[in-house]
């Protein structure tokens, strides 16, 4: 049925939101700012770096704050406590062993979501690892489903989306793809975006792809 699957990163391949945490409290400290409950911050992963910034810290400070938590993130915390949710591995290498062509689409800078794919084994698995850097606009642009799509020779239609926020919903819908919800993930309220399917677990996924 499919030939392609894409998938989210952060809350649907891995669990990166302790990682990300600690860089963002670290970021906080250094502005004198209140630091949320961790509950409250995973609300707003999926929109990259200035997706969980903003809400924390005045406008005027959030390209600065941007770098110091890059920093903070890349030289403190990347992987320290990040793994692969139980069942993904197994999972693409199941795919892969079928054929079927598998890609990364976040909200991440390209670089740093292959740095964190390789150093928790999973980015051999992948064909394509696309960031908000490389296409024109990001999800939920559909422009980030297509420059998959288009790199990778195959049609939207038969392509599957998988991800744990309406970002990815939006995205896959614009693109003409088929969207999954991953429940497993930092999910949030759709609005109204309905998804194809949804995912209890990722091995669910498989029964997609080979109905």
């Amino acid at each position: 049925m499919f030939e392609l699957v894409i998938f989210d990163l952060d809350g649907t391949l891995l669990d990166t939101a302790p990682d990300l945490y600690k860089a963002l409290c670290d970021t906080l400290r250094d502005y004198n700012c209140d630091i949320p409950p961790f509950e409250e911050f995973v609300k707003h992963i999926g929109g990259g770096a200035y997706g969980f910034l903003q809400p924390f810290l005045p406008a005027e400070k959030w390209e600065e704050a941007l770098q110091k938590l890059r920093h903070y993130y890349l030289t403190r915390y990347i992987c320290c406590e990040t793994k692969p949710y139980r069942g993904i591995e197994e999972v693409l290498k199941t795919l892969k062993g079928k054929g079927i062509k598998l890609a990364v689409a976040t909200n991440k800078i390209t670089e740093g979501a292959e740095r964190v794919l390789s150093l928790t084994g999973l980015k051999e698995y992948f064909d394509l690892v696309v960031g908000r850097d490389l296409p024109k606009e990001h999800k939920p642009s559909p422009e980030h489903i297509f420059y998959i799509t288009e790199r990778l020779k195959v049609k939207p239609e038969k392509t599957l989306v998988i991800g744990d926020r309406s970002d990815d919903v939006i995205a896959a819908k614009r693109a003409g793809a088929k969207a999954a919800y991953a429940l497993w993930g930092y999910t949030e309220p759709l609005n109204g975006f309905e998804p194809d399917y949804l995912l209890k677990q990722p091995e669910e996924i498989l029964s997609l792809v080979n109905p």
